[in-house]
């Protein structure tokens, strides 16, 4: 298996004196390729502008620049699970590490996002060993979040949903896979052959195919945020217990810095 390419650039948000926003925006990613992928290039090709303003960090980030081979063996189980924790914990260590750099405690407007699936993580029925069932992790990741002031980006089921939105509403078939009180968490490929269909299918079932990047444009996202916007009526629930996604929120903040930079 080839190794996934990250950006060759250094890159690192930086604050700038003027009249516009001095926000940063960091993003904690668990995906192993497709949320990486996508907002590496939405921000560096259609949020050029503030593209100094916003900071990936891939919890999976050092062992997909490895060779397959030359993953250790917990290297491995973390691409192939998905762990809200991990996010969270990622977070926290790199906010420990670059506190001298971007001297958080003096910018309450930085904001930091976690980006997840709802995937069986609200399921109750399933146990670990001490006892502790899904539901009850999964709300305390988003307790903590809350206590420490980070927001999250929910995909119900998955952020594949996000991406169909930028190119077709949601149908009937969509909502049989979502993840409810009379349906849990299944694997499908159902909204990746829906890209395919619409003409914009995922490489590999995970990479965002270089052919079609600039499918992903400001017009493309604006209807994303439109369709997710519509979808998110639960205003008691702060992720979506049935179909949706609330990606949408960090897109507008993003767009929002993007405005007063492109106004200047």
């Amino acid at each position: 298996m080839a190794v996934v390419r990250m950006s060759s650039v250094p890159f690192s948000p930086v604050r700038q004196k003027r009249r516009t926003s001095d926000k940063l925006i960091f993003i904690s990613c668990e995906g192993s390729v497709t949320e990486w992928e996508y907002f590496e290039k939405i921000i560096n090709m259609v949020f050029v502008n503030i593209n100094s303003k916003v900071k990936i960090i891939n919890v999976l980030e050092d062992a997909l620049k490895k060779n397959t081979k030359k993953r250790t063996i917990e290297e491995n189980k973390l691409i192939s699970s998905s762990n809200p924790k991990n996010l969270l914990e990622k977070m926290d260590a790199f906010k420990v590490e670059n506190q001298g750099v971007y001297d958080f405690k003096r910018h309450d407007e930085d904001e930091f996002w976690l980006i997840m699936d709802v995937d069986d993580h609200t399921n109750s029925s399933i146990i670990d060993a001490d006892g502790k069932s899904n539901f009850d992790k999964w709300n305390d990741v988003l307790s903590e979040c809350k206590s420490k002031n980070y927001q999250y980006a929910v995909s119900n089921p998955f952020f594949e949903l996000w991406l169909l939105l930028h190119f077709d509403d949601v149908n009937s078939e969509d909502y049989s896979y979502a993840v409810n009180d009379y349906h849990s968490y299944k694997s499908t490929s159902h909204y990746r052959e829906r890209l395919s269909a619409l003409k914009v299918p995922l490489k590999d079932n995970k990479h965002i195919d270089p052919k079609y990047y600039n499918k992903y444009n400001k017009g493309a996202i604006n209807n994303a945020i439109a369709r997710a916007e519509a979808l998110d009526i639960e205003s008691e629930c702060d992720y979506p217990t049935n179909l949706g996604t609330t990606v949408y929120r960090l897109l507008k903040s993003i767009a929002e810095i993007d405005a007063q930079y492109s106004n200047n």
